[in-house]
């Protein structure tokens, strides 16, 4: 499979989810937006980097660690640079079919911040001798790249873990809707356009398609819900509508968000 990269613009769209998401949530991103476009573009632009045709982080998980390097150092944006970072190499992965596995919270939000703080890979007795010990970008990379490596696999492609909110919208494009929540539950349905009567007039109808579990829109959906209403709607592979089609980009970041919020919300203070 070719090596995915992330552009500028695409961490420009994973930044404004941020800022979206974390709006009213007590920890805003303020000031937000891009403070260098320079720099950001810098940023996108180690995934590139290379000579002669040949690439000098070729593989996923070098050239997600020099991403998130780029992101978290280069400070391009105003605010929420390290979450802006965090996000972008959880979805840089995804992309290229990997993910984290089995790492806590704990590990995650201190491997971000030794990022940001040059002291990933540093031993600390030698963070003892030397408060300011500081390597080149290079090094700081393998490191990052080595603490992906130990906590990263191939990805089974399946269904991905979303929001009811998300999956609502998601429907809505392909012309379903969630409604009528009640004890727990919801009703999707379909609505068509029928021809009735002698003089054949249009007419809306209403069409129940199903009932699903329903906790609340900010809940995450089980991925065996998922897979049943993409199976009962028709909108799998066999279908005609494949994984990339019915999760688009900002499905993918809002999961990252979703999944990782407590540590993303400890970042805003960092």
């Amino acid at each position: 499979m070719d090596l995915q990269t992330l552009s500028a613009g695409d961490l420009i769209q994973i930044h404004r989810c941020l800022v979206r998401d974390f709006a009213d949530d007590g920890d805003p991103i303020v000031p937000d937006g891009v403070k260098s476009m320079p720099l950001l573009e810098s940023a996108a632009g180690r995934q590139l980097v290379g000579y002669d045709g040949r690439l000098k982080y070729p593989d996923p998980i070098r050239n997600a660690a020099t991403l998130a390097y780029g992101v978290c150092c280069n400070h391009a944006f105003h605010n929420g640079n390290k979450r802006t970072a965090l996000v972008a190499m959880l979805v840089h992965l995804d992309r290229n079919r990997m993910s984290l596995f089995e790492v806590n919270q704990a590990q995650l939000y201190s491997m971000i911040l030794e990022v940001a703080n040059h002291t990933i890979g540093l031993r600390k007795e030698r963070l003892v001798k030397s408060e300011t010990a500081r390597r080149d970008s290079d090094e700081e990379v393998s490191a990052i790249a080595e603490w992906i490596k130990r906590n990263s696999d191939k990805l089974t492609r399946g269904e991905k873990p979303i929001t009811y909110r998300r999956l609502r919208s998601i429907l809505q494009s392909f012309e379903y809707s969630m409604e009528d929540p009640h004890d727990n539950s919801i009703d999707i349905v379909r609505w068509e356009t029928r021809k009735e009567g002698f003089w054949r007039r249009e007419r809306r109808a209403r069409v129940h398609v199903t009932t699903i579990p329903y906790p609340g829109d900010g809940k995450t959906v089980p991925l065996n819900t998922i897979k049943f209403v993409r199976n009962i709607c028709r909108l799998r592979e066999e279908h005609g509508v494949d994984s990339s089609s019915f999760y688009d980009d900002v499905v993918v970041i809002d999961a990252f968000i979703n999944r990782y919020r407590t540590i993303l919300r400890r970042l805003a203070n960092k």
